[in-house]
């Protein structure tokens, strides 16, 4: 027992020796801190606020770095959140807006007398020069060449070219394209053509002194050789007298709108009965 004892103190002495400089300066420390806090002096005191003033900031800084961390995490959470929801969001519209064009397409399908084939729209052509549109239904679907292509707001062209799978549409919106045509309330007849104008065509034939409005509905008319008669092309919007020559310069607002156009209707039945009849042509108003 005694020896442990010893040997103990050995150990300590040893420590004390070998770190006897740090010891000296730790008890140098403890005995300035001391006399520090027991002195009443006012600059000593001034700085005793001071350093506890500091380490009062700086806990509250660490906690504030704490809490930003903590809110970027939340709202590097929330804006994934808002990322899905929005992508959520973009299926669900497109999803409806689909929903509700189906639901046209159907109820046009329902109340259009001729035999119908819809049709998807895979390619549209950037030629100026020969604008047509690429199908997605050819000779096996029963598509034809010359028969007349459609929407439920009216003419969109004509099938120029087909496949096995496949057609091609010449639409109204080509250099090369004319029909014949008429206004609905007088009857006057005419030819329209493209005029190189995003969904306008002109309306020619029309003598000065005859009537025209501005408003006037232009369907196919009897006259025509490819397009069965009374198919909607569109409305009168501008009118002018005043060029050289005895006909009027009318314009014409195309009832399709080309920039919109995903899918359309092939009118397979070329018989002119059912669309001479009278009426026939308000199905494209929505009033049949």
């Amino acid at each position: 027992m005694h020896w442990k004892f010893r040997n103990l103190l050995d150990g300590l002495y040893q420590i004390i020796d070998i770190y006897r400089n740090y010891l000296v300066l730790l008890g140098l420390i403890i005995v300035s801190v001391f006399l520090l806090q027991a002195n009443n002096n006012p600059q000593l005191t001034y700085i005793r606020q001071r350093v506890i003033f500091i380490s009062a900031l700086l806990a509250n800084h660490s906690g504030d770095q704490s809490e930003a961390i903590e809110s970027v995490r939340d709202w590097n959470l929330l804006r994934q959140e808002n990322i899905d929801l929005a992508k959520r969001n973009i299926v669900l519209e497109d999803a409806y807006l689909e929903n509700v064009k189906l639901r046209q397409m159907l109820k046009f399908s329902a109340r259009f007398p001729l035999q119908t084939i819809p049709a998807q729209i895979i390619f549209k052509s950037p030629n100026p020069r020969f604008s047509t549109l690429t199908l997605n239904k050819g000779f096996r679907d029963g598509v034809r060449k010359r028969q007349s292509v459609i929407t439920d707001k009216g003419l969109v062209g004509l099938i120029v070219d087909v496949s096995d799978d496949y057609s091609e549409c010449q639409i109204l919106l080509d250099q090369t394209f004319r029909a014949a045509a008429k206004i609905q309330r007088t009857r006057l007849n005419g030819i329209v053509f493209w005029q190189g104008q995003p969904n306008e065509v002109g309306f020619y034939g029309v003598l000065k002194n005859l009537d025209v409005r501005v408003g006037d509905v232009i369907l196919t008319s009897d006259y025509s050789e490819f397009f069965l008669p009374n198919f909607c092309i569109g409305v009168v919007s501008g009118i002018n007298n005043e060029i050289a020559g005895i006909f009027k310069d009318i314009r014409i607002q195309t009832a399709v709108d080309f920039n919109r156009l995903e899918e359309v209707f092939v009118v397979t039945d070329t018989s002119k009965t059912a669309s001479s009849r009278s009426g026939f042509e308000n199905v494209f108003l929505g009033e049949q």
